[in-house]
């Protein structure tokens, strides 16, 4: 899907509410310095899944998201990214605060719940007693992810209600 400020693209990887969505979850490799594409009543939060960091400016506050960290804004934010090390990609949520309530955590081995989980780096999880071996950038949906266990690697864990 292309970017609402027409500088990217996404890849969709689910979303929920009918209609215009109430909450997304996406990928999308980031190219270029730029300007995020600002949108009224969301909720966002990104995690860089490479090892090439971003430099976001929110608000006017520079941060480094490294791999692995989620950094959390409003859609109403103004904010820029940086690619210091060259292109990288990331997974976002989106949530329509009229819509729904979301957030994103990253977590490694132990025992998880959540409603999409997307691989941070090379990941091993087991659903059903069952391992799963996920490449970066990876991702599991559904109902049946509400008892996982994170066996190697790192996860990030979106959990949405709408």
């Amino acid at each position: 899907m292309p970017w609402a400020n027409g500088r990217g693209t996404s890849y969709e990887v689910a979303r929920g509410g009918g209609g215009p969505w109430a909450w997304r979850v996406a990928i999308a490799p980031v190219v270029e310095d730029g300007p995020f594409s600002q949108l009224p009543g969301v909720d966002r939060w990104l995690v860089v899944l490479e090892d090439a960091p971003i430099v976001l400016a929110i608000d006017g506050t520079e941060r480094v998201a490294h791999k692995g960290e989620v950094v959390a804004f409003t859609g109403e934010s103004q904010a820029t990214a940086a690619l210091p090390s060259g292109p990288t990609r990331d997974c976002g949520l989106m949530v329509r605060r009229a819509a729904a309530t979301g957030a994103m955590q990253v977590v490694g081995p132990g025992t998880i719940g959540g409603t999409v989980l997307v691989a941070v780096g090379d990941a091993v999880v087991q659903v059903d007693g069952t391992d799963v071996r996920l490449e970066c950038g990876d991702a599991l949906i559904g109902d049946g992810l509400t008892v996982v266990n994170v066996v190697a690697g790192r996860v990030a864990v979106v959990t949405v209600e709408a």
